[in-house]
Order: structure tokens, then sequence, then C-alpha cells
């Protein structure tokens, strides 16, 4: 197995339809080019590329390949002479991406299996990882406070020595990292990844989007993140090219700098979820007189929650004369549990209104989905139901409390996911998740959609807002809908029972500087009672510190509602969301 993988041709490609069937299919994935992790970063450091890293100050440090090899296969022997064994379990916290990547290839080589957490998360997000993968190493910074039951530290980070040992030879079916995520009862849990599902979904991005050693990659997620890690960061190593990774807070202060760093570094791939590209452009409108030349940037890929057609046509407007190219944004979808992004294709605007719901795409090769109503059974075209999905890169289970546990599976082995969606004209389209649907007006609405037509006002800050259901009683939330309810792609209403039981609406709402709150309030209720028939309408706006947030960058939407109508009095269980 050697050589660079390279697609013969990028763009989008034909998925496979089953006639007026719900399904999709990415066909056959072809092998490959390595099987294991180890031999991607062993065969990325023949060649001439590497990692820059931009810290919390802006400051740049590039690190080759050949160096990074060489410090994780120093690292993995002093692993292995501290006593942990292959296939151990290696909690990773630091704040310098450096020595968290150092420490990631060093498990890798060592046979072991690293787990990087929130370093923002303290003692509690490392709590939340020990109760997902039981007992387990700590390889990094300890937080104060005593350690949970189970876990062993290494030390203070990686120190790499002049000793040498010898790497395990890891088989493509064995675990090769870990990553949380969250499940409808709330109990923190790890999914297994394996080296052939981490390389699977890898080598099919890289086949359907042209990428090769010449990719030039931008990531400003956090790397304890399966975006940060999986989706971008081992797929660059396993492609031997260019990658840059941006401190997520670094970018956050200041949006415009994730631009300044594509046109200096030459990037032509990146990714973001659509709240960062309505950060962007918001901040674009104060900047009139900043220009880029963004002419290379040829894949955004835009995922990890709802797509927003009125957000990406203004990005891709307000980019346009910077050379950003028409077809450059790829919505797409993913979760832990597929290796990340797996669905992608091209955002084309459309004359006319805008669009529900944004297509997210085509399964990647290896990849097929189905939408099924709540028997199970696959629903025709244009009818919204359960996703289900299977493939090479798919994982079939969870730890939890150190044990593994199947995920939720049909009886013919296909994943079943928490979000509904519908096929239409060969592509996917996701409406979001099933249990965020919210009854108001007579019709079912995402949280999703309803934060975003409040999000259109001009007095109301992009990224700040919450809907969610109002109890009868005013004061707490009610269950919104969990079953697949089969409903008409474009409608707004169920053709299944079950109602939320809501008596209204609550939102929670950040106005911009200097509009009276009292002013931005009466808009917002306004509006929502106009666009969705709401009767009952409580809105509140967010004040003081920056609302607790995802990897991702999405509100922690029940921490920050919590006490407020419209939700429980309690306090949040830790969670990841993809």
């Amino acid at each position: 197995m050697s050589g660079h993988p390279r697609a013969k041709a990028a763009g989008p490609r034909a998925a496979t339809v089953a006639t007026d069937r719900a399904e999709l299919s990415g066909g056959p994935l072809p092998a490959p080019s390595v099987g294991t992790l180890g031999e991607a970063l062993r065969r990325a450091a023949r060649g001439p590329h590497g990692v820059l890293v931009i810290d919390g100050t802006g400051t740049a440090a590039h690190r080759p390949y050949t160096e990074l090899y060489a410090d994780a296969a120093r690292t993995a022997a002093e692993l292995a002479a501290a006593g942990a064994r292959p296939g151990a379990r290696v909690i990773l916290r630091t704040n310098r991406t450096g020595d968290l990547l150092i420490s990631f290839w060093g498990c890798v080589l060592a046979g072991l299996v690293p787990l990087p957490v929130s370093y923002g998360s303290g003692a509690d997000g490392l709590a939340e990882a020990v109760e997902a993968v039981g007992e387990a190493w700590l390889l990094g910074d300890e937080p104060p406070g005593p350690h949970p039951p189970g876990l062993r530290p290494f030390g203070q980070g990686p120190h790499p020595s002049t000793g040498s040992g010898e790497q395990v030879a890891a088989r493509p079916d064995d675990p090769a990292v870990l990553t949380l995520t969250s499940g409808s009862g709330g109990r923190p849990k790890a999914v297994p990844l394996t080296h052939r599902q981490v390389l699977a979904r890898a080598h099919g991005t890289a086949l359907v989007r042209g990428l090769g050693p010449d990719t030039r990659s931008l990531n400003r997620m956090p790397l304890d993140h399966v975006s940060g890690i999986v989706m971008f960061h081992v797929r660059d190593v396993y492609l031997g090219c260019h990658q840059v990774h941006a401190d997520a807070g670094w970018v956050r202060a200041d949006p415009l700098r994730w631009l300044d760093v594509a046109e200096a570094e030459r990037i032509d791939t990146t990714w973001a979820p659509n709240r960062v590209l309505a950060l962007l452009v918001d901040r674009l409108a104060g900047a009139p007189d900043r220009s880029w030349d963004l002419s290379r940037l040829r894949y955004v890929m835009n995922g990890g929650e709802a797509v927003k057609d009125r957000v990406v046509r203004r990005f891709v407007e307000a980019l346009a004369p910077h050379g950003l190219p028409a077809t450059a944004v790829h919505p797409g979808w993913g979760m832990p549990e597929t290796a990340s992004g797996v669905v992608d294709g091209v955002f084309r605007p459309t004359d006319g209104p805008r669009r529900r719901h944004v297509p997210v795409g085509t399964p990647q090769p290896g990849v097929s989905v189905r939408v099924v109503d709540e028997a199970g059974r696959v629903v025709p075209t244009g009818v919204v139901g359960r996703l289900q999905i299977t493939g090479a890169p798919v994982a079939g289970t969870y730890l939890v409390d150190g044990v593994a546990r199947p995920a939720p599976l049909s009886d013919d082995g296909w994943l079943v996911t928490d979000d509904l969606a519908f096929v239409a004209d060969g592509e996917l389209t996701v409406t979001g998740r099933a249990d965020g649907l919210i009854e108001v007006g007579g019709g079912r609405w995402h949280g999703h959609e309803i934060e975003d037509a409040v999000e259109e006002l001009p007095y109301v800050l992009p990224s700040f807002t919450v809907a969610r259901p109002l109890a009868a009683d005013g004061t707490g939330s009610v269950d919104v809908a969990s079953s697949a309810d089969v409903t008409s792609a474009g409608a707004g209403t169920s053709t299944a029972a079950g109602a939320t039981g809501s008596a209204g609406l609550a939102v929670f709402f950040r106005p911009r500087p200097g509009v009276p709150p009292d002013e931005a309030t009466e808009r917002v209720r306004e509006r929502v009672r106009r666009r969705f028939g709401a009767d009952e309408v409580h809105v509140e706006v967010l004040t003081g510190h920056e609302p607790p947030r995802t990897a991702t960058g999405k509100l922690r939407r029940p921490a920050v509602a919590t006490g407020r109508p419209g939700t429980p009095g309690r306090s949040p269980t830790p969670h990841r969301e993809a």
C-alpha cells in the first residue's frame, strides 16, 4: 500500500437511487491506500508537508510531518515504558495543540486508544470522559482537585526523550480513537472508531472532492471534537497535505482572521457550521474596506448544524467580490458515529423564495442512507421520516461505564439516528433532530427554523437565539416529538399522532448593541407570531457573559434556558454534540 490518494475528478456525483424509495447509496469504496493511522503518519513523514498551528495569541508554529512522527515515536516509547499496554484508553487533556498532536500520535503508534477532551471543561469534563470509557490513563494537564476513580495520570504532557521502542503493529479493525457523544438518556458515552472506519471516511471524501497531497486545509474547530481531529487532522495526515489549525477562541474574537489565514496560507479546503458563516457575514458588514483573495477556496464544508439557505446565500454573495467561487460551499451531514461528515453536496442558490430546508447532498462511496417510518419501513421520496445509515465508516458500539454496548440498530443492521430527513431529486435533506420539533400555530417546526427567523431581524445578534416550547403551566418544558413522525417534505404539519402538549413558545435572544431591549423584544414577539402563528410567545433577552456552547459553536440550549420559563429548573448534563 503506497502512494497518496487522489481523485481523478472532483465535484458532485450521482448517487444510486431506488425508484420512489427514500434510499441513497454512494456506491462501492475502493480500498484506502494504507490500512492503519500509523501507516498514514509514516507515509506523510516521507513527504514535504506538515502542520501549522496558530495559538490563542495568533503565534504560528510549523511542524513538518517528519518531526511529528519522530516526536510521536519517542512519546510512544515513553508510554510503553510507563506501563501502558496496547488497547489501553488514554484521555488527552491540554490546551497546547502541538502537545495534543504529539500525544495523539504517540498513543496511535503505541497501540493505545486516545480520547481528546476539552481543556475548558475542567474536572467535570474529565469525570464525564472517565464515566464513558472506564479505567484510563491521563496524558496532559491535570485539573485541580481529586482524580475520578479509575484515572491514572502519566504526567504533564509529552516529554520527548532520546529513547526509542518498538511500535505496535495495529490491525485495521482495532480501535484507533475515541470521541464523546450524547444520547437521549443524557449519559456520557464514547464512540470507538477503528482504523478502518476513520480511513474509510477520509478516503471516501478524498475521492469525491478531489483531495490529495497538494490540498491546503484550514480548521478552526477544537481538536477535542470529531470534526477537528478526525474530519480534518487525520484526513490530512492520510492525504499528506499542508494543514492549518487556528485556535477557535482566537478566530471567534475576530471572525475575519479566518479569511486572513485562508488568504495567507493559500487555503482551498475548510469548513464551518452555519452560525460561523452568519457571524462572518455580520463582521464583514463592518469592514467594507477590507479585501482578500479567496479564489483558491473551492471546498467550504458547511455542517455541524442545520444549513440555512438565507445564511449561505449571504455568505456567498458577501465573499464573491473577494473571489470566492459561487460553488465553494458544500452542505454536509455526519456524526461522531460516522467518523464525522459522510454526506455532502454543492450549494447552488435557486431563484425564487428561500428553501425551508437545504439538501445536504449524497453519500460518499461506501455509505448508504435511507428514511423510514415508525415501523422501520422505507418511506417514499419526498416524505419525512427517521434517518438511518450504514457503511464502512459507521460505528456499531458505544462505551458506557467502560463497557461496549450496541448502538441503536435496525433489524437489518442500519444505525438509527436521532435526525429526521427526506430524499428528493436524488439528494438527502436533513430537517433536524426528532427531539427538536416544536408544535406551534397548528404546525410543527424545528427550533432552528424559529431561531433563524428571529435572527433575520436587524435588531438581533446572530448565533445567540434559542427557541423552546413553553409548557402549559408556563414554568417547565414539555417533551417534543421523539418518534419518526411522517410528514410531507414541504409541510409544517404531521400526519402522525403525538402532540407536544405545548401551550406556547419561549424565545431567548441577544439584541444588538444600542438597540433598546424592550423594542427588540416586541419586534421578536411580532416576528414569531406572524411567521409561525404562535398565540403565546414568551420572549427574554439574554444578558451577562458568553453563554455555554458546544465545540462547534452551537449554544447549549438546556444550559442557556435553565431556570427560565419553558425549561426545566435542573442543571443540564454535560454532553457533546456533533
